[in-house]
Protein backbone atom coordinates (compact mmCIF):
# COMPACT_ATOMS: atom_id res chain seq x y z
CA UNK A 1 0.00 0.00 0.00
CA UNK A 2 2.75 2.47 0.98
CA UNK A 3 4.62 2.23 -2.34
CA UNK A 4 1.50 3.12 -4.32
CA UNK A 5 0.63 6.04 -2.02
CA UNK A 6 4.20 7.39 -2.22
CA UNK A 7 4.15 7.11 -6.01
CA UNK A 8 0.77 8.81 -6.47
CA UNK A 9 1.46 11.64 -4.04
CA UNK A 10 5.00 12.27 -5.32
CA UNK A 11 3.60 12.71 -8.85
CA UNK A 12 0.93 15.07 -7.53
CA UNK A 13 3.47 17.11 -5.53
CA UNK A 14 5.86 17.37 -8.49
CA UNK A 15 2.96 18.71 -10.55
CA UNK A 16 2.08 21.23 -7.83
CA UNK A 17 5.72 22.36 -7.63
CA UNK A 18 5.83 23.00 -11.37
CA UNK A 19 2.62 25.05 -11.13
CA UNK A 20 3.98 26.94 -8.13
CA UNK A 21 7.21 27.98 -9.86
CA UNK A 22 5.23 29.02 -12.93
CA UNK A 23 3.12 31.20 -10.64
CA UNK A 24 6.26 32.72 -9.06
CA UNK A 25 7.76 33.58 -12.43
CA UNK A 26 4.51 34.95 -13.85
CA UNK A 27 4.06 37.26 -10.86
CA UNK A 28 7.64 38.47 -10.61
CA UNK A 29 8.46 41.62 -12.61
CA UNK A 30 12.19 41.77 -11.83
CA UNK A 31 13.94 39.79 -14.57
CA UNK A 32 16.92 38.90 -12.38
CA UNK A 33 14.64 37.41 -9.74
CA UNK A 34 12.86 35.47 -12.48
CA UNK A 35 16.22 33.96 -13.43
CA UNK A 36 16.97 33.15 -9.79
CA UNK A 37 13.62 31.40 -9.34
CA UNK A 38 14.36 29.40 -12.49
CA UNK A 39 17.65 28.26 -10.94
CA UNK A 40 15.84 27.33 -7.72
CA UNK A 41 13.21 25.46 -9.72
CA UNK A 42 15.86 23.48 -11.59
CA UNK A 43 17.39 22.33 -8.32
CA UNK A 44 14.14 21.53 -6.47
CA UNK A 45 12.37 19.79 -9.36
CA UNK A 46 14.85 16.92 -9.35
CA UNK A 47 12.97 13.77 -10.34
CA UNK A 48 14.95 11.72 -7.81
CA UNK A 49 13.62 13.74 -4.86
CA UNK A 50 11.47 11.51 -2.63
CA UNK A 51 9.10 14.25 -1.33
CA UNK A 52 8.68 12.42 2.00
CA UNK A 53 7.94 15.54 4.04
CA UNK A 54 4.98 16.79 1.98
CA UNK A 55 3.71 13.22 1.61
CA UNK A 56 3.70 12.81 5.40
CA UNK A 57 1.81 16.09 5.76
CA UNK A 58 -0.80 14.89 3.28
CA UNK A 59 -1.02 11.42 4.86
CA UNK A 60 -1.64 12.90 8.32
CA UNK A 61 -4.33 15.19 6.94
CA UNK A 62 -6.10 12.35 5.10
CA UNK A 63 -5.76 10.14 8.17
CA UNK A 64 -7.62 12.54 10.45
CA UNK A 65 -9.97 14.65 8.30
CA UNK A 66 -13.62 13.68 8.01
CA UNK A 67 -13.69 11.51 4.84
CA UNK A 68 -16.84 13.31 3.68
CA UNK A 69 -14.79 16.51 3.24
CA UNK A 70 -11.64 14.98 1.79
CA UNK A 71 -12.40 15.37 -1.93
CA UNK A 72 -13.03 19.10 -1.50
CA UNK A 73 -9.82 19.65 0.45
CA UNK A 74 -7.26 17.36 -1.20
CA UNK A 75 -6.07 20.01 -3.67
CA UNK A 76 -5.74 22.56 -0.84
CA UNK A 77 -3.64 20.29 1.36
CA UNK A 78 -1.38 19.31 -1.53
CA UNK A 79 -0.67 22.97 -2.18
CA UNK A 80 0.12 23.56 1.52
CA UNK A 81 2.41 20.52 1.56
CA UNK A 82 4.81 22.39 -0.73
CA UNK A 83 5.74 24.53 2.28
CA UNK A 84 7.65 21.73 4.01
CA UNK A 85 9.30 20.65 0.75
CA UNK A 86 10.61 24.19 0.26
CA UNK A 87 11.80 24.29 3.88
CA UNK A 88 13.58 20.95 3.38
CA UNK A 89 15.10 22.18 0.10
CA UNK A 90 16.33 25.37 1.75
CA UNK A 91 17.99 23.33 4.46
CA UNK A 92 19.76 20.94 2.08
CA UNK A 93 20.99 23.92 0.00
CA UNK A 94 22.67 25.28 3.14
CA UNK A 95 23.81 21.84 4.30
CA UNK A 96 25.40 20.98 0.93
CA UNK A 97 27.18 24.33 0.90
CA UNK A 98 28.64 23.92 4.40
CA UNK A 99 29.65 20.30 3.74
CA UNK A 100 31.21 21.23 0.38
CA UNK A 101 29.14 18.55 -1.39
CA UNK A 102 29.18 18.70 -5.17
CA UNK A 103 26.33 16.33 -6.03
CA UNK A 104 22.79 15.84 -4.80
CA UNK A 105 20.44 13.23 -6.28
CA UNK A 106 22.70 12.68 -9.27
CA UNK A 107 22.93 16.39 -10.17
CA UNK A 108 25.08 19.33 -9.05
CA UNK A 109 24.30 20.80 -5.64
CA UNK A 110 22.78 24.30 -5.74
CA UNK A 111 26.02 26.20 -5.14
CA UNK A 112 27.78 24.12 -7.83
CA UNK A 113 24.85 24.59 -10.23
CA UNK A 114 25.10 28.38 -9.81
CA UNK A 115 28.89 28.32 -10.11
CA UNK A 116 28.58 26.39 -13.38
CA UNK A 117 25.97 28.84 -14.64
CA UNK A 118 28.28 31.83 -14.02
CA UNK A 119 31.21 30.01 -15.63
CA UNK A 120 29.15 29.77 -18.83
CA UNK A 121 28.69 33.54 -18.74
CA UNK A 122 32.44 34.01 -18.20
CA UNK A 123 33.45 31.50 -20.88
CA UNK A 124 34.32 33.96 -23.65
CA UNK A 125 35.09 36.94 -21.43
CA UNK A 126 38.47 38.17 -20.26
CA UNK A 127 37.64 38.34 -16.57
CA UNK A 128 40.30 38.13 -13.84
CA UNK A 129 39.87 35.59 -11.03
CA UNK A 130 37.04 33.76 -12.81
CA UNK A 131 37.15 30.69 -10.58
CA UNK A 132 37.14 32.71 -7.38
CA UNK A 133 34.24 34.85 -8.58
CA UNK A 134 32.23 31.80 -9.64
CA UNK A 135 32.85 30.07 -6.31
CA UNK A 136 31.85 33.17 -4.36
CA UNK A 137 28.73 33.59 -6.48
CA UNK A 138 27.68 29.99 -5.85
CA UNK A 139 28.28 30.41 -2.11
CA UNK A 140 26.55 33.77 -1.71
CA UNK A 141 23.51 32.92 -3.82
CA UNK A 142 23.09 29.58 -2.05
CA UNK A 143 22.96 31.35 1.31
CA UNK A 144 20.22 33.55 -0.11
CA UNK A 145 18.53 30.69 -1.97
CA UNK A 146 18.24 28.47 1.08
CA UNK A 147 16.81 31.33 3.12
CA UNK A 148 14.40 32.15 0.29
CA UNK A 149 13.17 28.56 0.41
CA UNK A 150 12.32 28.97 4.10
CA UNK A 151 10.37 32.17 3.40
CA UNK A 152 8.52 30.81 0.39
CA UNK A 153 7.29 27.90 2.50
CA UNK A 154 6.12 30.28 5.21
CA UNK A 155 4.19 32.33 2.63
CA UNK A 156 2.49 29.22 1.23
CA UNK A 157 0.93 28.38 4.60
CA UNK A 158 0.05 32.03 5.25
CA UNK A 159 -1.70 32.35 1.86
CA UNK A 160 -3.57 29.02 2.09
CA UNK A 161 -7.36 28.86 2.32
CA UNK A 162 -7.58 27.12 5.67
CA UNK A 163 -9.13 28.89 8.71
CA UNK A 164 -6.93 31.57 10.26
CA UNK A 165 -6.68 29.86 13.66
CA UNK A 166 -5.44 26.62 12.04
CA UNK A 167 -2.97 28.49 9.84
CA UNK A 168 -1.53 30.22 12.91
CA UNK A 169 -1.00 26.86 14.64
CA UNK A 170 0.55 25.44 11.46
CA UNK A 171 2.89 28.44 11.13
CA UNK A 172 4.02 27.96 14.73
CA UNK A 173 5.03 24.39 13.90
CA UNK A 174 6.71 25.51 10.66
CA UNK A 175 8.84 28.15 12.41
CA UNK A 176 9.66 25.66 15.17
CA UNK A 177 10.93 23.22 12.51
CA UNK A 178 13.03 25.99 10.94
CA UNK A 179 14.44 26.92 14.35
CA UNK A 180 15.34 23.29 15.09
CA UNK A 181 17.06 22.84 11.72
CA UNK A 182 19.26 25.88 12.26
CA UNK A 183 20.09 25.09 15.88
CA UNK A 184 20.99 21.51 14.99
CA UNK A 185 23.29 22.77 12.24
CA UNK A 186 24.91 25.30 14.57
CA UNK A 187 25.65 22.65 17.21
CA UNK A 188 27.00 20.17 14.65
CA UNK A 189 29.26 22.76 13.00
CA UNK A 190 30.50 23.97 16.39
CA UNK A 191 31.43 20.44 17.45
CA UNK A 192 33.05 19.69 14.10
CA UNK A 193 35.28 22.77 14.06
CA UNK A 194 36.25 22.33 17.71
CA UNK A 195 37.00 18.64 17.05
CA UNK A 196 34.57 17.50 19.73
CA UNK A 197 33.43 13.88 19.53
CA UNK A 198 29.76 13.98 20.37
CA UNK A 199 28.18 11.65 22.90
CA UNK A 200 25.32 9.35 21.96
CA UNK A 201 22.93 11.74 23.73
CA UNK A 202 24.26 14.70 21.71
CA UNK A 203 24.02 12.69 18.49
CA UNK A 204 20.35 11.87 19.14
CA UNK A 205 19.66 15.50 20.07
CA UNK A 206 21.18 16.73 16.80
CA UNK A 207 19.38 13.99 14.86
CA UNK A 208 16.11 15.12 16.43
CA UNK A 209 16.72 18.78 15.55
CA UNK A 210 18.12 18.30 12.05
CA UNK A 211 16.20 15.33 10.66
CA UNK A 212 13.47 14.07 12.99
CA UNK A 213 12.00 17.52 13.61
CA UNK A 214 10.97 18.17 10.02
CA UNK A 215 9.37 14.73 9.67
CA UNK A 216 7.49 15.31 12.92
CA UNK A 217 6.48 18.91 12.15
CA UNK A 218 5.38 18.03 8.60
CA UNK A 219 3.05 15.37 10.01
CA UNK A 220 1.85 17.66 12.77
CA UNK A 221 0.96 20.46 10.34
CA UNK A 222 -1.17 18.06 8.30
CA UNK A 223 -2.92 16.81 11.44
CA UNK A 224 -3.56 20.37 12.68
CA UNK A 225 -5.10 21.47 9.38
CA UNK A 226 -7.35 18.37 9.52
CA UNK A 227 -8.66 19.64 12.90
CA UNK A 228 -7.18 16.71 14.82
CA UNK A 229 -7.48 16.45 18.58
CA UNK A 230 -4.22 17.79 20.04
CA UNK A 231 -4.00 15.44 23.02
CA UNK A 232 -5.39 12.17 21.66
CA UNK A 233 -4.42 12.30 17.97
CA UNK A 234 -1.78 14.91 17.16
CA UNK A 235 0.57 14.38 20.12
CA UNK A 236 0.94 10.58 19.84
CA UNK A 237 1.35 10.87 16.06
CA UNK A 238 4.01 13.56 16.56
CA UNK A 239 5.89 11.47 19.13
CA UNK A 240 5.83 8.49 16.76
CA UNK A 241 7.24 10.55 13.89
CA UNK A 242 9.97 12.09 16.05
CA UNK A 243 11.18 8.60 16.96
CA UNK A 244 10.94 7.45 13.34
CA UNK A 245 12.98 10.51 12.39
CA UNK A 246 15.76 9.56 14.80
CA UNK A 247 15.66 6.00 13.45
CA UNK A 248 15.86 7.42 9.93
CA UNK A 249 18.93 9.48 10.86
CA UNK A 250 20.67 6.36 12.19
CA UNK A 251 19.69 4.42 9.07
CA UNK A 252 21.05 7.22 6.85
CA UNK A 253 24.35 7.19 8.71
CA UNK A 254 24.68 3.42 8.40
CA UNK A 255 24.05 3.68 4.65
CA UNK A 256 26.49 6.61 4.31
CA UNK A 257 29.12 5.01 6.55
CA UNK A 258 31.96 4.72 4.03
CA UNK A 259 31.46 8.26 2.71
CA UNK A 260 31.40 9.57 6.30
CA UNK A 261 34.66 7.74 7.05
CA UNK A 262 36.31 9.34 4.01
CA UNK A 263 35.09 12.73 5.20
CA UNK A 264 36.17 11.88 8.80
CA UNK A 265 32.64 12.52 10.08
CA UNK A 266 32.06 10.99 13.50
CA UNK A 267 28.49 9.73 13.21
CA UNK A 268 26.54 7.09 15.16
CA UNK A 269 28.67 4.04 14.23
CA UNK A 270 31.90 5.85 15.18
CA UNK A 271 30.37 7.00 18.49
CA UNK A 272 29.31 3.45 19.36
CA UNK A 273 32.63 1.99 18.24
CA UNK A 274 34.82 4.24 20.43
CA UNK A 275 32.83 3.14 23.48
CA UNK A 276 34.01 -0.44 22.94
CA UNK A 277 37.52 -0.20 21.44
CA UNK A 278 40.62 -1.71 22.97
CA UNK A 279 43.94 0.19 22.98
CA UNK A 280 44.99 -1.00 19.50
CA UNK A 281 41.60 -0.25 17.90
CA UNK A 282 41.52 3.19 19.50
CA UNK A 283 44.99 3.91 18.12
CA UNK A 284 43.88 2.91 14.59
CA UNK A 285 40.85 5.23 14.69
CA UNK A 286 42.83 8.16 16.10
CA UNK A 287 45.63 7.87 13.54
CA UNK A 288 43.32 7.53 10.55
CA UNK A 289 40.89 10.29 11.56
CA UNK A 290 43.82 12.67 12.17
CA UNK A 291 45.48 12.08 8.80
CA UNK A 292 46.03 15.25 6.83
CA UNK A 293 46.00 13.57 3.42
CA UNK A 294 42.96 12.00 1.75
CA UNK A 295 42.05 8.58 3.11
CA UNK A 296 42.70 5.58 0.84
CA UNK A 297 40.85 2.26 0.53
CA UNK A 298 43.11 0.63 3.12
CA UNK A 299 42.31 3.36 5.65
CA UNK A 300 38.58 2.99 5.10
CA UNK A 301 38.83 -0.80 5.41
CA UNK A 302 40.73 -0.55 8.69
CA UNK A 303 38.04 1.71 10.15
CA UNK A 304 35.28 -0.57 8.84
CA UNK A 305 37.07 -3.54 10.46
CA UNK A 306 37.13 -1.75 13.83
CA UNK A 307 33.43 -0.93 13.45
CA UNK A 308 32.72 -4.61 12.79
CA UNK A 309 34.94 -5.91 15.60
CA UNK A 310 33.26 -3.63 18.15
CA UNK A 311 29.78 -4.61 16.88
CA UNK A 312 29.06 -0.90 16.38
CA UNK A 313 27.07 -1.45 13.17
CA UNK A 314 24.91 -4.17 14.74
CA UNK A 315 24.30 -2.03 17.83
CA UNK A 316 23.30 0.94 15.66
CA UNK A 317 20.84 -1.23 13.71
CA UNK A 318 19.31 -2.56 16.95
CA UNK A 319 19.09 0.97 18.31
CA UNK A 320 17.23 2.09 15.20
CA UNK A 321 14.91 -0.90 15.40
CA UNK A 322 14.12 -0.11 19.04
CA UNK A 323 13.19 3.47 18.15
CA UNK A 324 10.82 2.14 15.47
CA UNK A 325 9.24 -0.18 18.03
CA UNK A 326 8.66 2.76 20.40
CA UNK A 327 7.18 4.76 17.52
CA UNK A 328 4.71 1.98 16.73
CA UNK A 329 3.61 1.95 20.38
CA UNK A 330 2.74 5.66 20.11
CA UNK A 331 0.77 5.02 16.90
CA UNK A 332 -1.41 2.61 18.90
CA UNK A 333 -2.26 5.45 21.31
CA UNK A 334 -4.02 7.54 18.63
CA UNK A 335 -7.73 7.89 19.39
CA UNK A 336 -9.99 8.26 17.49
CA UNK A 337 -7.82 6.13 15.25
CA UNK A 338 -6.55 7.23 11.86
CA UNK A 339 -8.68 6.47 8.83
CA UNK A 340 -8.07 2.88 7.74
CA UNK A 341 -5.68 3.38 4.80
CA UNK A 342 -3.56 5.94 6.65
CA UNK A 343 -3.35 3.71 9.70
CA UNK A 344 -1.81 1.12 7.39
CA UNK A 345 0.39 3.77 5.75
CA UNK A 346 2.01 4.99 9.00
CA UNK A 347 2.49 1.44 10.22
CA UNK A 348 4.21 0.52 6.96
CA UNK A 349 6.17 3.78 6.98
CA UNK A 350 8.02 2.67 10.10
CA UNK A 351 9.14 -0.50 8.29
CA UNK A 352 9.95 1.58 5.21
CA UNK A 353 12.30 3.75 7.30
CA UNK A 354 14.07 0.78 8.87
CA UNK A 355 14.37 -1.46 5.81
CA UNK A 356 15.21 1.07 3.12
CA UNK A 357 18.49 0.74 1.21
CA UNK A 358 18.75 4.24 -0.36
Amino acid sequence: MIEEFLKVEKAAIDKELEAYFMYLNNNEKEILLKDFFTQLQEFILNKKAKRLHPILLIAAFIGIVNPLYLDNQLDKIRKVSLAVELLHSGHIIHDDLMDGDIERRGKPTFHVQLKNELNKVFKNLETPHKDELANNYGRDMSILGGTQGYLLGFDIIKASKFPENLKLLALNEYTSAMDNLMKGQIVEEYMSYHNITMSLEQYLNIAEMQRASLLEKSTKIGAILAKGNMHYQINPLSKAMALMGQASAIRDDILDMQDDIKARKKKIVYILAVQNTDEEQSKILNEIYRKEEELNKSDVKQVMDVFAETNAIIIAEHFSKNLISQANDHLKDIYPDLNKNQKIFFSEFSDFIFMRTF
